[in-house]
């Protein structure tokens, strides 16, 4: 059992990278940006997708962040040596598509290369993914996993159409934590009433792994730290520079850390109530913090199964699958 977990602790005999944000900034450039610059290139020509996958080198961005080696796994395991598992998802150059004809658009185009529409659909849906498929993960996930480190690339500015500049930010969720316990119930949950029951009733299919979206309610209710930040401008330039804005230090102790205040545009009407009910001025407020938070009832899947066979199911279906 790790015993730093539940003080939110990072075990400082683990930390032998250093020199960190130098390293960081070398490594976004070497193996991030570059590789992107070239096969934008390339996509001019092939006319396929530039995407590259963000999973493997964002362990090793991991390990760099953390000044933690990695224990070499190239899949399931432990993603970290001090035990911490590693997510990662890309909402940079995903496959858009028009709305008019339903083909595929690349995120450089502005027009629809089949139909000649401007009416594209930007897709912005990345999610993280966490498979739990036995007790005994479970079991892992909730009792020896000191933190979970979920890494994001997105557009800073997506809404303004904005896809030259980039963001990538990291966050922890320490599990043991009792700040973070509402990532335990999430889990639990998914494995309990999700994955335990699609497994009844079809035993052939393995049921999808549990998404978790960022910057969308149920994250936010889990208190992720942010720990590091870096925007890219003008990616695609001759020579994008990342700029580190914010960067907690690998030995750093998170437990007076804030957490990400989240926006009150992400609450319903029923949840505005009860923060008002505690005598909170809602309509003054742009953010919920985690005080404010704590009040709130976690949406989540295990309602959708104790509501099955209810007029009320798809309603709150829909609801708790944000």
């Amino acid at each position: 059992m790790i015993t730093t977990c539940a003080n939110m602790q990072p075990n400082k005999d683990l930390i032998t990278i250093t020199n960190n944000e130098e390293q960081i900034v070398d490594f976004i450039k070497q193996m991030l940006i570059m590789p992107r610059k070239a096969i934008h290139e390339w996509s001019k020509i092939t006319n396929q997708t530039p995407n590259l996958k963000i999973g493997y080198p964002a362990q090793h961005l991991a390990s760099l962040i953390l000044g933690m080696k990695g224990n070499a796994t190239a899949a399931r395991g432990e993603d970290i040596c001090d035990g911490s598992e590693v997510k990662s998802c890309s909402k940079v150059d995903q496959s858009d598509k028009c709305r008019n004809c339903k083909e595929n658009v690349l995120r450089s185009e502005n027009v629809c290369s089949n139909c000649g529409s401007t009416n594209i659909k930007r897709n912005n849906d990345s999610k993280w993914l966490i498979s739990v498929r036995s007790d005994d993960e479970l079991r892992m996930l909730l009792e020896e996993t000191p933190r979970y480190v979920f890494i994001i690339t997105d557009y800073p500015e997506f809404y303004q159409n904005n896809f030259d500049d980039i963001r990538i930010r990291a966050f922890e969720v320490w599990v043991q934590s009792e700040r973070c316990k509402n990532f335990r119930i999430l889990m639990e949950n998914y494995y309990n009433y999700i994955y335990k029951e699609h497994i009844r009733k079809n035993p052939n299919k393995t049921p999808a792994p549990k998404n978790i979206f960022p910057d969308m309610f149920p994250f936010y209710m889990c208190n992720p730290i942010k720990i590091f930040e870096c925007n890219i401008k003008d990616s695609l330039s001759k020579n994008p520079q990342p700029l580190i804005n914010h960067y907690i230090k690998p030995d750093s102790s998170r437990l007076n850390l804030v957490s990400e205040v989240m926006p009150v545009s992400l609450l319903m009407p029923y949840e505005v109530e009860i923060l008002k009910q505690h005598d909170i001025k809602i309509e003054h407020l742009k953010h919920v913090d985690e005080e404010m938070r704590a009040l709130l009832p976690l949406r989540d899947t295990d309602k959708s199964i104790k509501t099955i066979g209810t007029k009320k199911h798809k309603k709150v279906d829909q609801t708790v699958r944000i």
